[in-house]
């Protein structure tokens, strides 16, 4: 089957979630994050460079179906799959960066970085594809798990077939999850996610007003 006619026979609604949905993709996202931050950075690297590939290797069908939705022009699409591919080897080189660091006093005493667990990324509608793999990269790189949620009014072509591609490159399963949601279901979808004790970081681009949600709703925990 080509690429296009797979991804043109999931209709949109598919996507849409609620509160339920949303448990469960952070349910999905805690329960894989022991075993990819336990995963060898080499292999994480490879990953990353496998969906960058891979994404390039498919440009003029993805170039296509992001056109159908955006009107865009076939140089505008091609651009934003070839950056979203940098943005996925740029991060890739992150995964077997040094992360201790020597302290004074003696080559015994250092300090080390770990994993901070599932992460939110919150994704605008405009230069979606390019966003998308800008906040999850070096995320995943690093060995953390990820909730890609865009825009209502983002493109198919963001969360989606970037998950894909990992996937296919050898991502396991529940390390990315999309959450999508119809404008009606966004603010319950959002404060589901934000709320979770499990999401321990969140990134955003967005909206100010959007901003202010992403930033209030973490204060708000219990016990934060």
């Amino acid at each position: 089957m080509s690429v296009t006619g797979l991804y043109q026979m999931i209709p949109a609604t598919d996507a849409d979630v609620g509160a339920a949905d949303v448990r469960a993709a952070v349910d999905a996202a805690a329960a894989a994050f022991p075993g990819w931050a336990a995963t060898g950075a080499a292999k994480r690297r490879t990953v990353l460079l496998g969906a960058a590939h891979l994404l390039e290797e498919r440009t003029e069908a993805l170039a296509g179906i992001l056109r159908q939705e955006t009107a865009g022009s076939l140089a505008w699409a091609e651009f934003n799959i070839r950056l979203a591919a940098g943005q996925l080897r740029q991060g890739a080189a992150m995964a077997t960066r040094p992360v201790a660091e020597l302290l004074a006093g003696g080559p015994d005493r250092a300090t080390g970085r770990e994993q901070a667990g599932v992460v939110v990324s919150f994704v605008p509608w405009n230069g979606s594809m390019i966003h998308c793999a800008r906040a999850i990269a070096v995320t995943l790189a690093v060995g953390n798990t990820v909730l890609i949620r865009p825009s209502a009014d983002a493109p198919f072509t963001c969360g989606i077939i970037i998950a894909d591609v990992l996937a296919e490159a050898g991502l396991p399963d529940g390390v990315v999850n999309v959450v999508a949601n119809d404008h009606a279901d966004a603010p319950a979808a959002v404060e589901a996610l934000i709320a979770d004790p499990r999401v321990r970081r969140v990134t955003f681009t967005g909206s100010i007003r959007a901003g202010r949600v992403a930033g209030r709703l973490p204060a708000q925990r219990p016990g934060r």
